[in-house]
């Protein structure tokens, strides 16, 4: 995996102030991503399935929509 230089400044100050190496700080920080993502899916599957539809239609619908303004 390759990071910009500003990235890896970026990464290497913020994992110091926190008084972890490089690759911990790099595997937690994914490792958070991964679960709150794996969180959110679970959650939107929870709503669907209580009103008796899928996730794509529950997106669909408008229901939940991204903020990308």
């Amino acid at each position: 995996m390759q990071f910009t230089p500003t990235e890896q400044a970026a990464i290497t100050a913020h994992a110091a102030s926190l008084g972890i190496d490089h690759d911990e700080y790099i595997r937690q920080t994914a490792t958070e991503r991964a679960l709150t993502w794996q969180r959110e899916q679970d959650a939107f599957t929870r709503l669907a399935e209580r009103r008796g539809i899928n996730v794509q239609d529950l997106l669909r619908r408008g229901c939940l929509t991204d903020d990308l303004s």
